[in-house]
């Protein structure tokens, strides 16, 4: 799975990340860069950060401890940066942003989209985890009870896909 995260987006969003961005100038970048270089030791996504702005009009690329860091530049934003990318990869996409028409731009390329709310959460808890995040290693075995658990309800295809996305962060 291809992770493509509206940077700014996200540090705004988590408030972990925007108090480093309160703090300093560029801290949010920083910490961001830190807290998905902890994510992806965990969890092996491939994962692209997009910024607006940076120094070359054009735009450029970088490196933000170890993570793929895209800058939009000056002749374009980071969600058209992102709905590009969304174009080109289709399917094997997942973006993370709160933008609504951003959001509704990707889905219709074919990708899916988680909110930057959500994404934060899990990646604040991977980060302060260190060592095992949300795994299931103490899995006793087999449960012996008999107890039912209500009448099965099957979600619709589009929700249980956006689960299974959900269950791999």
């Amino acid at each position: 799975m291809h992770l493509v995260i509206d940077a700014y987006n996200l540090i705004h969003r988590t408030m972990e990340l925007a108090m480093a961005e309160a703090q300093q100038e560029g801290g949010g970048r920083r910490a961001l860069g830190m807290a998905l270089s902890l994510y992806r030791k965990k969890r092996r996504h491939k994962i692209t950060a997009v910024f607006d702005g940076g120094r070359d009009p054009d735009g450029g690329r970088a490196t933000l401890h170890g993570i793929p860091a895209v800058f939009s530049g000056h002749r374009r934003s980071a969600d058209q940066v992102i709905i590009s990318m969304a174009r080109h990869q289709g399917a094997g996409l997942t973006v993370i942003t709160d933008d609504r028409e951003l959001a509704r731009a990707c889905r219709a390329a074919g990708a899916e989209v988680i909110g930057s709310g959500e994404f934060g959460q899990r990646l604040m808890q991977v980060a302060y985890a260190g060592a095992d995040a949300g795994a299931d290693d103490d899995d006793a075995g087999w449960d012996f009870t008999t107890k039912k658990k209500g009448p099965s309800r099957r979600l619709p295809k589009s929700q249980r896909r956006r689960q299974r996305r959900l269950n791999r962060l």
